[in-house]
């Protein structure tokens, strides 16, 4: 998935659970998608910098079980504060379905490999090929994405960010303008 995708599904759910669940109202939307492409951040430079030429991946560490669970443990059990981002961040993995590429998703259970992308060209142009044979070769792939335009779409309408003075404000503070938002009844 594409980050704009995981950033969109994320302010979304984050939008929706502030309204109707009353949680995380002080949480920064911009902090908040930082989170949700997290394990994309931490993972594509490292494959880019030296790993991808070794495990043939750009899905790596940040994308595993073991690195999932170690964020929730380290939220629930020290940083409860922190829990709104840990959320973004593990709910990468929803995203990406992970479960679906066992071999990143239970490592180091199943052995140190990582699920291989392609053994066609250098590492610096094997990650563009890479999303380029996903998004050719897997149609569902687009309805993900296009579903991550229409949760924006709806994000950016909820809280009116189409009014600059709205935008503006979401932008400094990294928090939507509560005096504009709108409410779906």
């Amino acid at each position: 998935m594409l980050p704009t995708s995981h950033i969109a599904y994320t302010w979304l759910a984050l939008d929706l659970a502030q309204d109707w669940l009353g949680v995380a109202q002080e949480a920064d939307y911009r902090l908040v998608a930082v989170a949700a492409t997290g394990p994309d951040l931490i993972d594509k430079p490292m494959a880019a910098a030296h790993f991808y030429r070794r495990y043939k991946s750009a899905v790596l560490f940040a994308h595993t079980l073991l690195f999932n669970l170690a964020v929730f443990w380290l939220t629930v059990g020290r940083f409860r504060r922190l829990a709104v981002y840990a959320a973004a961040f593990l709910g990468h993995a929803l995203l990406d379905r992970l479960w679906m590429f066992p071999d990143t998703f239970y490592w180091p259970l199943r052995g140190w490999r990582f699920h291989v992308w392609g053994k066609r060209g250098s590492e610096q142009t094997e990650i563009g090929k890479a999303y380029w044979y996903a998004f050719t070769r897997r149609p569902e792939l687009w309805g993900w994405e296009l579903g991550g335009l229409l949760a924006l779409a709806l994000f950016v309408w909820r809280r009116r960010l189409y009014r600059w003075e709205n935008l503006r404000t979401f932008l400094l503070t990294g928090r939507p303008s509560k005096s504009r938002r709108f409410h779906m009844k």
